[in-house]
């Protein structure tokens, strides 16, 4: 099963055309539904959506489910012009970040309160529809990263802070041409792991309810200085070469469920293993994946959730979130077996942390947070003064004071 962040497009497409994907209204049935969606990653994932459409139309006679597959990398300029020209369809799919966007523009509804029982659902997951403390959409699939190790030179992979850099110490001493750790480095990609981090210490990124940005505290600064111990035994002249924990040169590091197929089918021989992200104060880590909304436009809202609400239960959430590439987000869904190195991935996310709910949030990430981390590692400053500094941007690009 392959699983990605950026997750690709694949030819299968089983929905009419963009030409008719306004926002729904009765074309020889009693009700047709607009959902908007990513292409198809495979064939087989087509397969499943299809049939979770018709199962649907039999469950509601009368009731059409459209379903419009567009490239993820047109997608949201794509729902951006339909939604400033007032042809947002019913329901869609959205990335996590741009939930808290939509939300308080007013773009989406808000979730009727009797649709779910939210203790029904992953609340890593779940909070990542959450804006201004309301509930505005559901996850449709979630993802995280988690430690992998090399058996043979980690036989037993650490669990807290000071374990992980004691094992990655010794990797490296016994061996001055293999790095304990490939450190994340202070790009987006690092920068989007960074928070499940500093949960792990203890701490957050932001308070967005009381407009406060607390990444320049302790526990902050405390999980960018775990990497910048790293990076003693885990020396980037060894970890900038090309695939290092593939390669044998790196003895861990930290990725996602996408990797675990691509080692076993190109790097047969190494033997590894996935364990849940060492903490320091309590187990934590990072969420990514996709929402699924309504939009304020629709003229078949309350068809709409059912809809949302369907695709999420129990009984399909597992077949929806593999075909869309992630996990399940319903605790009680069955996830699609896929190796042994799956629980881990699986108790990651019990734990995980929606990032903050700031329209801006991107823009931190990649312009304000990831190149402080990628200060700090490099020793232009300490982690305390990066994250200070990155801190007063952020107050300035939010407008807050504290």
């Amino acid at each position: 099963m392959s699983r990605g962040l950026v997750r690709g497009a694949v030819a299968a497409v089983l929905a009419t055309g963009l030409a008719a994907c306004g926002g729904g209204g009765s074309q020889g049935s009693d009700k047709e539904l607009t959902f908007w969606m990513y292409q198809d990653r495979t064939p087989q994932a087509g397969q499943v959506i299809e049939k979770l459409r018709k199962d649907f139309e039999a469950a509601n006679p009368g009731v059409t489910v459209k379903l419009v597959k567009i490239p993820k990398d047109d997608y949201n300029t794509k729902l951006g012009s339909a939604v400033a020209s007032k042809s947002a369809p019913d329901a869609g799919i959205l990335d996590q970040p741009l939930v808290s966007k939509y939300a308080l523009d007013g773009t989406i509804k808000e979730v009727p309160a009797s649709l779910i029982a939210e203790a029904d659902y992953y609340k890593g997951a779940l909070d990542t529809n959450r804006a201004n403390g309301k509930l505005y959409g559901l996850p449709a699939d979630q993802t995280c990263v988690a430690l992998f190790y090399n058996k043979k030179l980690v036989p037993t992979p650490p669990k807290s802070w000071d374990e992980l850099k004691q094992v990655a110490a010794q990797v490296h001493a016994a061996d001055a041409n293999v790095a304990g750790m490939n450190v994340p480095k202070g790009d987006g990609y690092g920068a989007w792991m960074f928070p499940g981090i500093v949960h792990g210490a203890g701490g957050q990124m932001v308070d967005d309810a009381g407009k406060k940005v607390l990444f320049d505290q302790q526990p902050a600064v405390d999980a960018l200085q775990l990497w910048v111990d790293l990076l003693k035994s885990s020396p980037r002249k060894i970890t900038d070469s090309d695939k290092p924990f593939e390669n044998g040169l790196a003895a861990m590091t930290i990725s996602g469920p996408w990797d675990v197929p691509t080692i076993h089918t190109d790097f047969p021989d190494i033997d590894f293993g996935v364990a849940p992200l060492p903490y320091k104060t309590e187990p934590a880590g990072n969420i990514g994946g996709e929402d699924s909304v309504v939009f304020n436009t629709s003229k078949n809202a309350d068809l709409a959730w059912k809809w949302l609400a369907f695709l999420t239960n129990a009984q399909n959430n597992g077949p929806l979130a593999d075909a869309l590439g992630g996990f399940p987000v319903n605790l009680k869904a069955q996830a699609v077996e896929a190796g042994p190195e799956q629980a881990a991935f699986l108790e990651q996310l019990k734990v995980a942390h929606a990032r903050p709910a700031v329209p801006q949030w991107i823009q931190v990430n990649d312009e304000i947070i990831a190149p402080a981390i990628e200060t700090a590692l490099t020793g232009k400053a300490t982690a305390q003064q990066a994250l200070t500094d990155a801190a007063a941007k952020t107050r300035s690009l939010l407008g807050w004071n504290s």
